[in-house]
């Protein structure tokens, strides 16, 4: 499914409850949201008279987890534990008290534990007419592939940046520093003005490297960054962004769809020195490394994507 299909489900709810998939598995990156996204979906199975709002008692219930017919697991610790998705068993095979049906949800099914995991698969195997199963993941790609194969998948839509920038503000911060957190925080950060002084370090880094590198012809500088770039993906998230960037600088330099706002002028810069054509492709190509299956794997890619463009650049 795609994001918009997320939506399309949740309208359909109100509608047909019915036709909602016996097990579905709730994508996002965003481990707060998908608690909320889920829950309502829950609200919604198992309060299908009260509206899309699900203001009435039943909503309130399940939102408070109090409703007989809704089952929460959750992690404790670092893992899902196998009691705990055997509470979830029995409650699926008994008999609804006062809704259509049960739901049983599973928060960060990704930390389902082998033993768990493959309980939890019996049970999706024949998950019986009378419950729906919804797992959350951040990380669906940890889970065993026999349990995705089971379940139909749905990617919450995610937040423009204009709009997390506003929510960023509307908890206090500066327009500037909503801008950056927009980049360098998720939306549930537990120390987002840490990740700000994290990200903004990171970036002035890599910054500098490229404006020595390619302004001033250091290659060192470049060798070093791929080195530093290496086994760390944050980084190298960045300076795809950088470059990509820096080539829409080339183009249009106060163009709104930079995303690292307060660097544009330093951006502008680099983008007189390398052409618009060899930074967008090196920025996809740094935004697409490979797999670090062998020690250096990754310090050699960047260190060939950065070489080309040194080798790019154009003399003063």
């Amino acid at each position: 499914m795609t994001a918009t299909a997320v939506e399309r489900l949740l309208e359909s709810l109100a509608e047909a409850p019915e036709r909602f998939p016996a097990a579905l598995l709730l994508t996002g990156s965003s481990e707060s949201r998908l608690e909320r996204e889920s829950r309502l979906l829950a609200a919604r199975l198992l309060c299908p008279g009260e509206g899309p709002d699900t203001e009435g008692g039943c909503g309130r219930r399940v939102r408070a987890g109090l409703h007989p017919d809704f089952l929460s697991v959750e992690p404790e610790g670092v893992q899902i534990r196998i009691d705990r998705i055997r509470e979830a068993l029995a409650f699926a095979a008994g008999r609804p008290y006062e809704s259509p049906r049960r739901v049983a949800r599973v928060l960060r099914a990704d930390l389902l534990g082998l033993e768990a995991g493959n309980a939890l698969l019996k049970a999706l195997e024949e998950p019986g007419e009378r419950v729906r199963w919804i797992l959350t993941s951040t990380r669906p790609d940890s889970l065993l592939v026999t349990i995705r194969s089971r379940c139909t998948r749905a990617a919450l839509p995610e937040p423009g940046t204009a709009e997390r920038v506003r929510a960023w503000q509307a908890r206090g911060f500066s327009e500037e520093d909503a801008r950056d957190l927009a980049l360098f925080a998720s939306d549930d950060a537990e120390d987002p003005a840490g990740n700000l002084a994290e990200g903004r370090e990171l970036r002035q880094q890599i910054l500098a490297a490229l404006e020595e590198g390619l302004g001033q012809g250091r290659l060192v500088s470049l060798l070093l960054l791929a080195e530093q770039l290496g086994p760390r993906v944050a980084e190298s998230r960045i300076l795809a962004e950088l470059l990509g960037d820096a080539a829409l600088a080339s183009d249009a330099p106060v163009s709104e769809a930079i995303r690292h706002h307060s660097v544009a002028g330093r951006l502008a810069l680099i983008s007189r020195r390398v052409s618009g054509g060899a930074l967008r492709e090196a920025a996809a190509a740094a935004a697409d490394p490979p797999p670090d299956t062998r020690r250096g794997n990754r310090r050699l890619h960047y260190e060939k994507l950065l070489l080309g463009l040194h080798a790019a650049r154009r003399e003063a």
